[in-house]
C-alpha cells in the first residue's frame, strides 16, 4: 500500500479541485444548496494546502467557508451573493493553475 497510497493522494487532491467547482456552479444554477456544501467539502484538501503556505497568512483556511456561505445564499434564493462568495474559490484556483503551469517554464 506504500506506493499506492503516495500515488493515490495525489490524484484525488488535483481531482477534487475542479469537482469542487463544477459541482458548487452547478449547485448555483440549479439552486441546490448542498451541491455548493458538497463542493466546500471537496475544496477543502486544497485550501488546507494553500493554508501552509507562507503567502497565504492563515487565510486559506476560510476558502470552504466562502463556499458554506454561497450555500446559504442559494438556500434563500440570492444568488448575486452565492456568485460573489464563490468568486474567492475561483480565483485562487485559476492562481494555483497559473502558477503550476508557469512555475515549469521559468
Amino acid at each position: 500500500c506504500q506506493v499506492n497510497c503516495r500515488m493515490l493522494f495525489p490524484i484525488l487532491f488535483w481531482i477534487s479541485i475542479p469537482a469542487s467547482l463544477v459541482c458548487s456552479v452547478i449547485g448555483v444554477l440549479k439552486n441546490n444548496h448542498w451541491l455548493v456544501l458538497t463542493g466546500a467539502a471537496l475544496l477543502f484538501p486544497i485550501s488546507y494546502y494553500f493554508n501552509g503556505s507562507p503567502s497565504s497568512n492563515g487565510l486559506g483556511i476560510f476558502l470552504p467557508i466562502f463556499q458554506v456561505v454561497s450555500s446559504a445564499a442559494v438556500r434563500k434564493g440570492n444568488k448575486l451573493w452565492a456568485w460573489l462568495f464563490l468568486l474567492p474559490a475561483f480565483l485562487i484556483v485559476f492562481w494555483f493553475i497559473f502558477v503550476a503551469v508557469f512555475y515549469q517554464f521559468s
